[in-house]
């Protein structure tokens, strides 16, 4: 298939989203020891272990152990750990806030650590402040002499102009809500871990809004489209980058890792709001309603330090929301994962 507006079906979908990059294969070809993903079951991170393991093959690398740590519990989560086991992934099933289970987990010379609560956490705070900075503070001890992949969140940036590009990764950070808080505390807890271990490097790596096609912030607005929802405009812009780039940069963000940590944003071009939805309608055939006083500033990313990198990413703008609308309008599957991206107080 050429791109993501030419994905039929899930199998399809699953296929596309994990195709590693050239970039990445060369890496993998490269980089040292074993890699370890903690909260590997979640909703990203099937695709994640899948594309690790593909770019191992591509790199004809046989020897390099794929481990995966998560609780295991869910059916997409069973289902997950059985395609890990098939392709010779070791899975270890437990709660890793436990301190007890978290000492069993192997060592490893990489880690992408994915585990972290958002959705329910203003409800739970005590949860929140557990998973998303006292566990992070436990694995960066216990993998002290790692590179490590802090997948993060652009969450806790203030909202800027849509005009300046967003924020960088030198824009201080304003959160809001506990969740804002907690991905704060997550990002000290390996920097104070990375300030006592020398020999551990570390890239937070800041994602917005990355683009599914069974979930994300498209179909979510082509969805609303299609049955007459209405859409706000509190939050005008949003970054729109594919799963697969985002999937990329993130296992990438070992060649960048270092001490002190390096900071990265991956979130793809500032797209407004409004125009994104005019482009649905065409497709899906029905007018958006429009809601709520239009904002001056959005939570947005400038990703011109990523771009700079590691080149652009393979999936355009245009590509996306022509595939948000097809999926939508041929009852593409639906994981009911709601993104929330207009929510202005990021109360979550």
């Amino acid at each position: 298939m050429n791109g993501i507006s030419d994905v039929k079906d899930v199998e399809q979908l699953r296929e596309f989203m994990t195709e590693p990059t050239d970039g990445l294969v060369e890496m993998m070809a490269n980089l040292d020891g074993d890699i370890m993903v903690i909260g590997g079951d979640g909703k990203v991170g099937p695709e994640l272990v899948e594309t690790l393991v593909k770019a191992d093959q591509k790199a004809g690398v046989t020897n390099r152990k794929i481990m995966v740590a998560g609780l295991f519990i869910i059916d997409y989560a069973k289902q997950a750990r059985e395609r890990f086991e098939s392709w010779g992934c070791e899975c270890f099933a437990g709660d890793l806030s436990n301190e007890d289970e978290l000492a069993t987990l192997p060592d490893a010379e990489n880690l992408v650590f994915m585990l972290g609560f958002k959705f329910g956490s203003a409800g739970d705070p005590g949860k929140a402040i557990l998973l998303n900075a006292i566990l992070p503070a436990n694995v960066g001890v216990k993998y002290n002499n790692s590179s490590i992949v802090n997948f993060s969140s652009g969450n806790p940036y203030p909202h800027t102009d849509p005009a300046l590009g967003g924020a960088t990764e030198e824009t201080t950070l304003n959160p809001q809500g506990i969740y804002g808080y907690s991905i704060l505390a997550r990002e000290t807890a390996f920097n104070t871990s990375a300030h006592g271990h020398k020999s551990q490097k570390v890239t937070h790596y800041r994602l917005m809004y990355s683009q599914h096609l069974c979930y994300g912030v498209l179909v979510d607005l082509a969805r609303m489209i299609n049955i007459g929802e209405n859409i706000s405009l509190e939050m005008p812009h949003v970054n729109l980058v594919s799963q697969r780039d985002a999937i990329d940069r993130a296992l990438r963000g070992f060649e960048v890792a270092a001490n002190p940590p390096t900071i990265l944003n991956v979130a793809g071009p500032v797209t407004d709001v409004e125009m994104i939805c005019n482009k649905l309608s065409e497709i899906v055939g029905k007018a958006p309603n429009f809601v709520g006083e239009k904002a001056d500033t959005a939570l947005i990313a400038n990703d011109a330090f990523c771009v700079e990198q590691f080149g652009p990413y393979r999936d355009s703008v245009d590509d996306m929301i022509e595939a948000a609308a097809k999926w939508v309008l041929n009852d593409g599957e639906d994981w009911n994962l709601p993104t929330m991206f207009g929510k202005a107080d990021h109360i979550y």
